[in-house]
């Protein structure tokens, strides 16, 4: 991660919060308050608007076993090219699914009517082109369904910390993270700053601490390993948990078996690197990384992502997207204090 990049990528980022915020309330504006539309508009045929209705369930992680066609009451004619029932799982509002629709018809010669028939349980939708009626749907909320997709968390380090400004955009980004920081002065010192900034962090122990009165080695003796681990947990005191890698000489050695027992004994839960997904650094595309993994999170998954801060902020935005087919993401510690 080089320092002129990530200050670049922060910004990049915040203006992208900003942008999908406009969208939403530009959105909005034209479904409630009827905005004007572009005065050259193409109609679209009945084959068109169904496309178009099908994705708009799909960007909401809509399975094709909840959409099926129906004969509605006082619903026909001869342009009418398909009706459908639309069961809808209590965490997504037929708003939004209206809205998504109007969105993505909104540069067509397209009129969309919606009426909710019976108040907060089931609404129908009409699509008219050129004054004909081409599709009709009715939406109403099922307990039943369920969207079935898995659960996402990150753990950001290489955090920016030689840079206090910089440091503090990047704790500004509203997405739910912990930092990973690792035992040395420089981390104690931004730790009143992580506070405030409303995160936490977890902490990592390895081979690279290397301040004498943090450092933990197999050469030191018995008391002197436990005043490292007293000197430790006294100032990280307020990590979420600690990190060991377990692929590290640090585990691996004679004295882990005492560093182990003296932070359990003080209640500190000790979660493996072994455990934690991990985006590896490489020459890859850091998007076409993130889409990888998340083709691996199944619908029953808890995963908790290992990630640079400037990878980070790659794939944050794409974040919103995923969370709108229905994948879930919290913060680490809701998921391994469960675990």
């Amino acid at each position: 991660m080089t320092r002129s990049s990530l200050p670049k990528n922060i910004a990049i980022i915040l203006f992208g919060v900003v942008v999908i915020l406009l969208v939403v309330n530009i959105v909005i504006a034209r479904f409630v308050i009827n905005d004007s539309q572009p005065k050259s508009r193409e109609t679209l045929s009945g084959i068109e608007i169904d496309k178009s209705f099908h994705s708009a369930l799909k960007n909401y992680g809509f399975s094709e076993s909840w959409i099926s066609k129906k004969r509605i009451k006082n619903i026909s004619g001869d342009s009418l090219f398909a009706a459908y029932s639309v069961q809808v799982p209590k965490d997504v509002s037929i708003q939004l699914l209206l809205l998504e629709l109007n969105n993505i018809l909104w540069e067509y010669e397209i009129n969309l009517e919606a009426e909710e028939i019976v108040a907060g349980k089931k609404s129908l939708l009409r699509i008219s082109s050129e004054n004909k009626l081409k599709l009709a749907v009715e939406f109403y909320y099922d307990e039943k369904v369920i969207r079935q997709f898995g659960t996402v968390s990150f753990l950001v380090n290489d955090l920016p910390l030689h840079d206090e400004d910089i440091l503090n955009s990047f704790l500004k980004i509203p997405e739910l993270f912990y930092t990973v920081l690792t035992p040395k002065e420089e981390s104690k010192k931004k730790l009143s700053q992580i506070s405030k900034a409303g995160k936490r962090f977890a902490l990592m122990l390895d081979d690279n601490i290397t301040e004498l009165n943090f450092k933990l080695s197999e050469s030191y003796s018995d008391d002197k390993i436990k005043k490292s681990i007293k000197e430790i947990v006294g100032t990280f005191y307020s990590a979420a948990f600690f990190i060991i890698d377990d692929r590290s000489d640090l585990f691996e050695s004679k004295k882990y078996p005492l560093i182990q027992s003296e932070l359990l004994k003080r209640g500190i839960k000790l979660v493996p690197s072994s455990k934690l997904e991990t985006l590896a650094s490489s020459k890859v595309n850091a998007v076409d990384k993130f889409q990888d993994f998340m083709l691996t999170v199944k619908k029953n998954d808890e995963k908790v992502l290992v990630v640079s801060a400037n990878d980070y902020l790659t794939i944050s935005g794409l974040i919103p997207s995923y969370r709108k087919i229905g994948y879930k993401f919290i913060y680490p510690g809701d998921i391994i204090i469960k675990r």
